[in-house]
C-alpha cells in the first residue's frame, strides 16, 4: 500500500467519513468511487482535500531514542570488523530482542521501537561486546590493550575503538 493511499485510510478514520460520505469525496475530487487504482497524484489530491476539511496527517514517527544511531552505527562497525556476520536489520533486531527480553519478558522487536531508557541498555550492552572481541583480537594479535588516559587501567570504548581502527583494522 502506497503511503498516500495510507494517508486517504487515515484520514477517512480521522475525519469519521461513513463509507458514503468517503466515496463522495472520492468522486468529487477524482471521479472514482473507490481509492483502488487512483494514481499517486489523484491520491495526493483527496488527501489535499482532506486536509481543508480539518485532517492533520501526523509526521512520520521518528526513532523514539537518540541511541539509535550509534547502536546501527556500532553495529555496523562490528560487522566490518569481523565481530558480527550479519549486517542487516534482521539481525540486529533479533539481537535488540534478545537484549531487552527481560525488561518486558517478551523484549523489543525492532530497534525503532526502543525508548530511551532500553536503547541505554542495548547500547551499553552492544558496547561491552565490541570491547571485548577488540580487546581479544589486540591480544591474539600480539598486541596490547592501551591503557586509559591516567594510565590506572585499561582503556575505555571509545579509546580502543580508535587505537583498534588504527592499528588493526585492515591488518587481519
Amino acid at each position: 500500500m502506497s503511503n498516500a493511499l495510507k494517508l486517504v485510510q487515515i484520514g477517512k478514520r480521522d475525519l469519521q467519513l461513513d463509507d458514503d460520505m468517503y466515496r463522495n469525496l472520492l468522486e468529487q475530487i477524482t471521479g472514482a468511487r473507490s481509492a483502488k487504482g487512483l494514481s499517486e497524484s489523484q491520491l495526493n489530491a483527496v488527501v489535499d482535500a482532506m486536509k481543508l476539511r480539518g485532517f492533520k496527517p501526523k509526521p512520520k514517527a521518528q526513532a523514539r531514542a537518540a541511541e539509535v544511531p550509534k547502536i546501527r552505527a556500532i553495529w555496523l562497525t562490528m560487522y566490518d570488523q569481523g565481530f558480527v556476520r550479519s549486517r542487516t536489520e534482521v539481525a540486529l533486531n533479533t539481537y535488540v530482542k534478545r537484549m531487552t527480553k527481560a525488561g518486558n519478558g517478551q523484549g523489543i522487536d525492532r530497534i525503532e521501537w526502543l525508548k530511551p531508557m532500553q536503547a541505554v541498555v542495548v547500547l551499553e550492552a552492544l558496547k561491552k561486546w565490541h570491547y571485548r572481541g577488540m580487546a581479544d583480537a589486540i591480544i591474539v594479535r600480539g598486541g596490547r590493550v592501551p591503557p586509559n588516559d591516567k594510565l590506572t587501567g585499561p582503556a575505555g570504548y571509545e579509546k580502543l575503538a580508535a587505537h583498534y581502527e588504527e592499528f588493526y583494522c585492515g591488518n587481519k
